[in-house]
């Protein structure tokens, strides 16, 4: 994938934009030493190429009742045939399964967990990933949060 070229202006408006999506856009654009008009243009273009994928809202997880947070590391069974493609399909599938990477070393997928209740959690560990081609599994408690940033830190390439 090609990269998309970014000077000052863009990179001040992409980190305003993900501090906060709803800025009105006259206030971006004066923020931003721009006419309303020009920053108008880079924001579409920012969008156009997909740089910008979209917006979204931020919800608290605690005040949305969500209780329990776990990491979990997931092994696929290397001698079950297409193994890797059921557990994706299972892991697409699972609405509370919030991020998911492959990852290398001892492990195959690094997954993050929102539930409600540790009865949910449990649920989830103990019958919905009871499948043949899942040959391990190691999960860990999120406590404490020390840093949740959602926005890239970008700096210009050119």
């Amino acid at each position: 994938m090609q990269q998309i070229p970014l000077d000052r202006h863009d990179i001040s408006i992409l980190s305003l934009l993900q501090e906060n999506s709803q800025i009105p856009r006259l206030e971006l654009a004066e923020k931003v030493g721009l006419s309303a008009s020009q920053c108008f243009r880079r924001i579409k273009r920012l969008e156009d190429t997909q740089l910008i994928k979209g917006y979204a809202a931020l919800v608290d997880k605690d005040k949305a009742g969500i209780e329990v947070s776990v990491a979990v590391l997931v092994q696929y069974r290397k001698s079950e045939l297409q193994a890797r493609e059921k557990l994706i399909e299972l892991i697409q599938r699972i609405d509370e399964i919030q991020e998911c990477y492959a990852i290398t070393g001892e492990h195959d997928f690094w997954i993050k967990v929102h539930c409600k209740t540790m009865k949910e959690f449990s649920y989830l560990i103990n019958h919905t990933f009871q499948v043949s081609y899942i040959s391990g599994l190691h999960s860990y408690i999120l406590m404490d949060c020390i840093k949740n940033k959602q926005g890239l830190a970008l700096t210009t390439n050119q």
